[in-house]
Formats: C-alpha cells, sequence, structure tokens
C-alpha cells in the first residue's frame, strides 16, 4: 500500500489531467442533457398550440379525432423543420460527389490529415505512439503525446472543407427536428387520456359530484340532541 501511495511528479500531473477531463465531461453531458429537456418541453408545448382552438370551440369532442388531428399537424410542422437540414446533408454529398469528379477519384479520403481531409485543420496528436503506464491499474499516458498535424490549408481538401461543416449542421438540425416531433407526440398522448378523461372522483349516486370538497355528504342520519329533537 505504501508503494502506491508514492506517486512522481508526472503521474501526480497525469492523475489531475484525468479528473479534469473527467469534469469537463460530466459538464458537457449534463449542458446536453440540458438543452434537450428544454427543447423537448417546449415542443411538447407547441402541441397545445396547434390542437388548442380546435378543441377549446369543440370541433373535436373525442380522443381518437384528438390524436388524428395531432399527428396530422406534427407531421406537417416535422417536415417543415426538416426540409432545410435534409437539403444541406444532400447538398453536402453533391458537393462530395462533384469533388470526386473534378479529381477523377473516388477514393477521395475526408479523414486525411495529410492533404484531402478536413483534419487539415485541427490540431492532432500522435496516440498510438504514445507512451503509457500503469497507475493504479489504469493504463494511462505518462505524457503528452507528439503532435501529428497542425492546422493547415490544402487546396486538395477543398471538397471536405465543404462537405464536413454542411454536413454536421444538417445532421444536427436534423436530429434536432426528429427530437422536437417526438417530444410533440408525446405531449399528444398525454393529452389525449386528460382531455378527455372521465372520472368519478367525488361521486356519489345519492349527492351528484360533491364539488365543494370542504362540505362531506356522508349517509347516516343527521344528528339528535340529548332531548331526541333533531339538531
Amino acid at each position: 500500500m505504501i508503494t502506491l501511495i508514492k506517486l512522481s511528479e508526472n503521474d501526480k500531473r497525469l492523475i489531475i489531467a484525468l479528473l479534469l477531463v473527467l469534469i469537463l465531461v460530466f459538464v458537457l453531458i449534463g449542458v446536453i442533457g440540458m438543452l434537450v429537456q428544454r427543447v423537448m418541453r417546449w415542443q411538447g408545448k407547441r402541441m397545445d398550440t396547434l390542437v388548442h382552438d380546435v378543441v377549446v370551440t369543440k370541433v373535436i369532442t373525442n380522443k381518437k379525432q384528438l390524436k388524428k388531428y395531432g399527428k396530422k399537424k406534427s407531421w406537417a410542422l416535422f417536415f417543415k423543420q426538416s426540409y432545410i437540414p435534409l437539403i444541406l446533408i444532400m447538398a453536402a454529398f453533391l458537393s462530395l460527389l462533384i469533388t470526386c469528379m473534378v479529381r477523377k477519384d473516388f477514393s477521395y479520403n475526408i479523414f486525411d490529415h495529410k492533404k484531402t481531409g478536413f483534419s487539415t485543420l485541427l490540431f492532432l496528436w500522435d496516440f498510438d505512439n504514445a507512451i503509457y503506464v500503469k497507475v493504479f491499474g489504469m493504463t494511462v499516458l505518462s505524457e503528452w503525446p507528439p503532435l501529428l498535424n497542425t492546422p493547415h490549408f490544402e487546396v486538395d481538401a477543398i471538397g471536405s472543407y465543404i462537405f464536413v461543416p454542411l454536413f454536421l449542421v444538417g445532421a444536427i438540425w436534423y436530429l434536432v427536428a426528429v427530437q422536437s416531433y417526438i417530444s410533440r407526440r408525446i405531449r399528444l398522448f398525454k393529452l389525449c387520456s386528460t382531455i378527455f378523461e372521465k372520472s368519478l372522483e367525488g361521486y356519489t349516486q345519492a349527492h351528484g359530484f360533491n364539488t365543494n370538497p370542504t362540505i362531506q355528504t356522508p349517509n347516516n342520519p343527521p344528528a339528535t340532541n340529548p332531548d331526541g329533537q333533531q339538531q
């Protein structure tokens, strides 16, 4: 146990770096989770707006009609929200196809970090040739790996520079549209379960619905005073 506690300065720096990375990962996950929840609440409320008028004016009078109408309106909104990101995704693949046709090379590599890929614009480290050590039974880096690539511009990578941003923006935008559609469907299911709900809470055949919860409606006879007269 004593030998495990004795850590070199390099080991201490690695442990601190790992802890910082874990904290950043948890913070990032938390932020993404909060954004997802906000989008779901906001898009769920949009379903209320879509069906409000037909429910209040009693154009729709049952659960089946509300479900059919809500699905139709939600699909229409989904197509409206998703056609732009789909155009961006198609434009990305079209740009890649044009690049391959111009170069007459369909082995064009968008992940190459030397000449044709988007990675030419990024910092990359050579983790494959890094030195690793065992710390508390875990394999960690003993030192930061050497730099494999520094950002630089390549004319041959223009196709990748166009494809990757268009595809990422379109894909994320489309995923948000899908999440919004799912949120509206969940909200529609809840509305169908509550708007036309029939409840017998507080109902008795003798007295009907008890609209005032402070007034009890017992079936016992009225109380009498000691003289035998009703109070």
